[in-house]
């Protein structure tokens, strides 16, 4: 009934007893194969030598849980986690084993570890798809200036002394911009890790950061070179960055420490300030805090976040630089498949052919040992109750369970603990049940009163004197809370998004776009004394205001695409119009526009989820399609509303073309959060048609 595979084995390692999951487990093999093979047969990883160390190691203790590839008779492999203990009965060494399949865990642990990494690959993307649009439209016009600025100094005696202050400092303004230009650059894209690495770049930024930031900085490091892959070196440089920033943001502190150390066997990274520091239920889920805890799940490293209010707060981060001790799969083709015949063979002699056979009856003392120690060992809760639903066995994982001792639980009953099973329910279960139950979801109180969810196996036992139940306990608690994470993933990994985006047009808008600001005015007081300045430099001044203009439209033109907070001032239908009148024309491209209004018909959340499936399916356009037409469309058919957006480009072919395109999968999840359908068609030489249906609450006419 468990969910866990028992086994039995001898001081050699040849099965004595399989309960029918580790049977079940095992698929292919039957019983009496099972039980002529040994450990060494069925794990490749775990040799005769290896169990025989564990056999002594079990006499001064419980092992660490371990993992292990287990191979099912077709060859295939699977992994399980396994304790075991150690038995001596009449003189002689058992081993009993309980075997959990973590295939599923596993499997969830790497579908996490690619969201993850597709969410931080996303903002790096994104972090240097800014970059380069600042360099590429600010940054080369910040340039023109300078030359614009040199011709109008290079004739001082041309330049009315009233307009020199506001020259000069309209040039120490510019100087700002453009160092704030850099910084920004070369943090969204530290392009100085590939030429540095990693312990150069961090004591170039952190003492940049404690100067910016007026801050007495205490900075150690140690050479790493060597110990990290590129991308490790970006996750570790990301973590510091962002603990720093968080440091400025909310710490208030006057001095900052950063260590970079290294151990034979770990890397540390510690970051602490003497700021404000939080309480221990201060919440934690921010931006950064996220990005960082993914960061260190994707290295396998460690990251604690200390802090005490008062007395500031301290990150750190422990990465593994040691062989993983975790298992991992052998080589298939190194170890051929073989039946019980060979793999008796395969033991190289380390049974000899006069021992007992393995499937001697145990003896009735050691059978009810063996029982005892499986019942405590196992994960799961054991109980077994009478008619009346009053326990009569409890195991140790019962107690740990519902955090009442055994005595407590053995005066209780299933109605005491389970609120799904009221005296009349529990009877009218008595009389119907049969056999074995299929599993069933249910409820459980625990002394403190919490209630836990949990997943039972029940079974009726009959007895000549009364029938008796036995149940599988399973705390489904960390299942649901894991499930929930899964399923709220997708919003989360939008929502991380969006809140860099902000992040992004925030730093653009303050470091940026008001120093630009400030270069208007200067540059309009200029130009208000253009009178009394030659000719020939009023076209100069009149260039640089210009490319200003220039500037400060493509800044705001970043800052609206990362954060469009058009979209609650007015509206999706007239937000989209703007941008793709302003895609076009960038991009040089012929544009057909139809919309309708979808006031009230979508939640702000939808309404920003449409505006960036449009933006995404048009920046595709713009990266790929080679398009010299775009047409954008949002009508209303009904009680849906439906956006389109469809060029003339190169097009692909849809059945080759990678799904995982993190473009495609941002639209898709924005799609599924809404319950909305989205449909990308394309055909390679014929363009790419993305089409996104929502349902909406009335009905309405298209046009």
């Amino acid at each position: 009934m468990s969910n866990e595979g028992f086994y039995l084995l001898d001081r050699r390692g040849r099965f004595l007893y399989v309960n029918a999951k580790g049977h079940a487990q095992m698929g292919g093999y039957t019983m009496e194969e099972l039980l002529s093979l040994t450990v060494s047969d069925i794990c490749p990883d775990v040799l005769p030598e290896r169990f025989a160390e564990n056999v002594a190691a079990l006499a001064d203790g419980p092992l660490p849980l371990v993992e292990a590839w287990t191979r099912r008779k077709d060859g295939t492999m699977f992994l399980v986690e396994v304790s075991m203990a150690r038995l001596e009965f009449a003189g002689d060494v058992y081993l009993f084993g309980v075997a959990c399949d973590i295939t599923e865990r596993k499997a969830a642990e790497t579908v996490r570890k690619s969201l993850a990494a597709q969410l931080l690959h996303t903002i790096e993307r994104e972090r240097q798809r800014v970059a380069r649009e600042l360099h590429d439209d600010v940054g080369q016009a910040l340039a023109t200036i300078g030359v614009l600025l040199d011709a109008i100094e290079i004739s001082p005696a041309t330049v009315p002394e009233s307009v020199r202050p506001a020259l000069t400092a309209t040039r120490a303004t510019i100087a700002e911009i453009a160092e704030s230009l850099a910084r920004i650059v070369r943090e969204y894209h530290p392009v100085e890790l590939l030429g540095l690495g990693l312990e150069d770049t961090l004591r170039a930024h952190a003492p940049q950061f404690a100067d910016r930031h007026k801050l007495a900085l205490r900075l150690t490091t140690e050479p790493v070179e060597g110990l990290l892959t590129p991308e490790q070196e970006l996750h570790v440089y990301r973590i510091v960055q962002e603990a720093l920033a968080n440091a400025a943001r909310h710490a208030r502190a006057k001095s900052l420490q950063v260590a970079l150390t290294r151990a034979p066997d770990r890397l540390v990274v510690r970051v602490r300030d003497d700021g404000i520091g939080f309480t221990p239920d201060a919440p934690t889920c921010g931006i950064g805090l996220v990005t960082m805890r993914e960061r260190a799940m994707l290295m396998r490293g460690e990251l604690t976040i200390e802090s005490a209010p008062g007395r500031g707060t301290a990150v750190q981060l422990v990465l593994p630089l040691a062989a993983e001790q975790a298992a991992t799969e052998p080589s298939r083709a190194a170890t051929p498949t073989h039946g019980p015949a060979e793999a008796r063979a395969s033991t190289q002699g380390a049974l000899r052919s006069d021992e007992p056979a393995a499937t001697r009856p145990l003896p009735a003392a050691l059978d009810l040992e063996v029982f005892r120690r499986m019942a405590d060992m196992s994960s799961e809760a054991f109980m077994l109750a009478d008619r009346d639903g009053r326990f009569i066995y409890v195991n140790d994982c019962a107690c740990t369970l519902s955090g009442f001792d055994r005595g407590e639980l053995l005066t209780m009953s299933v109605s005491d603990i389970n609120p799904d099973f009221p005296p009349p329910e529990w009877r009218e279960w008595v009389v119907t049940a049969r056999g074995a139950a299929p599993p069933f979801e249910t409820r459980h109180w625990c002394k403190d009163g919490t209630l836990i969810p949990v997943e039972i196996s029940a079974a009726r036992i009959e007895r000549p004197d009364e029938p008796y139940f036995f149940g599988v306990v399973r705390d489904i608690s960390e299942r649901k809370e894991a499930e929930a994470a899964q399923n709220g993933f997708t919003r989360r990994l939008l929502h991380t998004l969006e809140a860099e985006r902000q992040r992004v047009a925030r730093e653009l808008h303050d470091e940026v776009g008001q120093a630009i600001a400030a270069v208007g005015v200067l540059l309009h007081t200029l130009e208000n004394t253009l009178g009394s300045i030659p000719q020939d430099l009023q076209q100069e001044l009149a260039a640089t205001y210009a490319t200003i203009r220039q500037i400060t439209e493509s800044v705001a033109r970043i800052v609206r695409d990362y954060h469009p907070a058009d979209l609650l001032a007015l509206g999706l239908e007239e937000t989209l119009r703007t941008h793709a009148r302003q895609f076009a024309q960038r991009h040089k491209l012929t544009l057909r526009l139809a919309t309708v209004s979808a006031e009230g018909l979508l939640s702000d959340e939808h309404a920003l989820h449409v505006y960036r499936i449009v933006q995404e399916a048009l920046a595709n356009v713009a990266r790929h399609a080679c398009a010299r037409h775009v047409s954008v469309r949002l009508v209303r058919q009904r009680r849906r509303l439906v956006a389109t957006v469809r060029d003339d480009g190169a097009g692909f072919d849809a059945a080759c073309t990678r799904a995982g395109r993190l473009g495609l999968v941002t639209m898709r999840e924005r799609a599924a959060l809404m319950d909305a359908a989205l449909q990308v068609r394309s055909t390679p030489g014929r363009g790419t048609e993305v089409r996104l249906t929502v349902a909406v609450g009335a009905p309405g006419i298209g046009r």
